[in-house]
């Protein structure tokens, strides 16, 4: 039997001028989702309301795991606030133009332009 291996995601948040830009690396797939989640889940119960994603350092994405962040997006903008993303490499793009959630979502390509649009 070949062992699974669990794919890993990981956050770095900080707060620049009101806004929570969390810094996302590694892998967003099925099996890491719920970590994300959880991240979400943080950012919400605390009231953050103007959140950006960095995905710089994104390695890869699938569609369940767009579905969550296009779930906190909804929920974010129905407490007045936003979710913008930004520094996408282009393969990660492709992927959520595919989904269509590029239509849904603003997305930027830099941190700054980002910070300025909120």
């Amino acid at each position: 039997m070949i062992p699974i291996k669990r794919s890993e995601v990981t956050f770095q948040t900080k707060t620049e001028d009101s806004v929570e830009v969390v810094n996302v690396s590694g892998q967003m797939d099925a099996f890491s989702t719920p970590d994300a989640k959880a991240e979400f889940k943080k950012l919400t119960d605390a009231r953050k309301n103007k959140i950006l994603l960095n995905l710089q350092n994104l390695a890869y994405i699938n569609s369940t795991a767009i579905g969550s962040i296009v779930a906190l997006a909804q929920q974010v903008r129905r407490s007045k606030g936003d979710l913008k993303l930004c520094c996408m490499k282009e393969e990660t793009r492709k992927v959520f133009d595919l989904v269509g959630a590029s239509k849904i979502l603003e997305i930027f390509d830099t941190e700054q332009q980002a910070l300025k649009s909120f």
